[in-house]
């Protein structure tokens, strides 16, 4: 490239409004425009050949290196992150993207980020505005719906409370669920419904002899049979009231699987709510990578590659591959 060129192409990148940071195959930094800067809060003087952790908080290092790994073997696949700063309140997408050398061999990656802040807040301001248009209920009826589902949640967390081993379980289902269902759908009621879901599918428990639940041996047939009965148990203390419905739903089929050889429906392939699925994947994933009273916590790269293993039986091939690169690009986990 002529000098005159190479020149209009930095002038270029430096007056785009999207930040750009460039690093190479070594994971150093190599250039950072000024909207990145600003985005960031980074000096590019300070860490330009400077690996690109410097440009990341401690705390987030691991998820860091697990993304250019990804990157590394992503097979030139670029991947999208959501990043949230809670103490500026703002909200921007970084879409990572590999480059290769004319041979084919990883040199590095790009990184661009754009500011969703205006973007989130209109989602935000629309989902809610066609939640309010779907119920068409006063705001009474809105409150109660509220406190009923705090109340369910509360009630779950008490019996999760009772289990040193699933304390917390559904409020981790429901964070996981939630950023899938929100990386694909956007911060939307159905999203929501979804996160709500995650935080009572296990609400039918209330109706299983405690004996059973925090049995460590293996269960007999009949205990097993006893606790499949907690979706249908969910569905049923749920469905009375109108506006859950549909987290009902959800509850009652989120151990169902793709195969059809789920519970307690059978359904099959596509028949299972969306919901569901997403579901299915943080449940299970979250019970693998927790202690049991029957056995120990799996690994997060071992409970990973079963949920890769299942992907067409237990799990939706397609919410499973999202999970991965989710996960594999430090999103989850």
């Amino acid at each position: 490239m002529e000098k005159g060129h190479d020149e209009l192409l930095r002038l270029a990148l430096a007056h785009l409004h999207v930040g750009v940071i460039v690093v190479d195959g070594s994971d150093e930094v190599v250039y950072v425009n000024p909207a990145a800067e600003r985005i960031r809060s980074v000096s590019g003087a300070d860490i330009v050949g400077r690996s690109v952790l410097g440009c990341h908080p401690s705390g987030s290092h691991e998820r860091v290196r697990r993304a250019l790994q990804f990157l590394r073997t992503g097979k030139g696949k670029p991947f999208t992150r959501m990043v949230t700063n809670k103490e500026a309140d703002r909200h921007w997408e970084n879409t990572y993207t590999p480059i290769h050398d004319a041979e084919g061999n990883y040199a590095g990656a790009a990184v661009v980020s754009h500011d969703i802040t205006d973007r989130r807040r209109l989602e935000e301001e629309r989902s809610l505005n066609a939640e309010r248009l779907q119920r068409q209920v006063a705001d009474m009826s809105r409150t109660f719906h509220d406190l009923l589902m705090a109340s369910m949640a509360s009630l779950v967390a008490a019996l999760e409370a009772k289990d040193e081993y699933s304390a917390g379980h559904s409020l981790r289902v429901a964070a996981i669920a939630s950023k899938m269902a929100e990386h694909r759908w956007g911060f939307s009621p159905q999203s929501r419904e979804v996160e709500m879901a995650g935080r009572v599918h296990d609400i039918g428990k209330v109706g299983i002899r405690e004996s059973i639940l925090g049995k460590p041996d293996r269960l007999t047939e009949d205990e097993f049979r006893h606790i499949r009965e907690h979706p249908v148990l969910g569905e049923r203390i749920l469905s009375p009231v109108d506006h859950l419905g549909g987290i009902a739903k959800l509850v009652r089929h989120h151990h169902e699987r793709f195969d059809g050889r789920g519970y307690p429906d059978g359904l099959k392939g596509e028949d299972v709510p969306d919901g569901a699925r997403i579901l299915a994947i943080a449940d299970t994933f979250d019970a693998m990578t927790t202690a049991r009273p029957y056995r120990s916590a799996i690994s997060l790269e071992i409970a990973v590659a079963e949920v890769e293993r299942n992907l067409g039986l237990q799990f939706d091939p397609v919410w499973g591959r999202l999970f991965l690169d989710l996960y594999r690009s430090g999103s989850l986990g």
